[in-house]
């Protein structure tokens, strides 16, 4: 992989969109990116549509990039490590 001279300070709070559609978004938090992009295509070999998302911080939680998530898919799945009052309850409670 080529590597830059100088890395690049990521934002603090932002995710990213890394795979775009339309059906089904995945917000991938922690360790479980590639699983994510894995069941995207498997989905995607069933004819859904599917956004791939990286929220890369729990805190603070990026609440546009799951608000447009949230807005934009009939459905938001939310994949992490699975702790009690984890990033999937901080993400359902906002949406609350």
């Amino acid at each position: 992989v080529a590597m830059p001279e100088r890395g690049v300070a990521l934002p603090i709070g932002k995710g990213r969109v890394l795979r775009e559609g339309s059906d089904v978004a995945l917000l991938s938090f922690g360790a479980h990116l590639s699983e994510a992009l894995a069941a995207a295509t498997i989905l995607e070999a069933e004819g859904m549509s599917v956004t791939v998302a990286d929220a890369r911080f729990a805190k603070p939680l990026d609440t546009d990039l799951i608000g447009q998530l949230h807005r934009h898919h009939r459905c938001l799945v939310t994949l992490e490590q699975g702790s009690t009052g984890g990033f999937g309850a901080l993400v359902l409670h906002h949406l609350a």
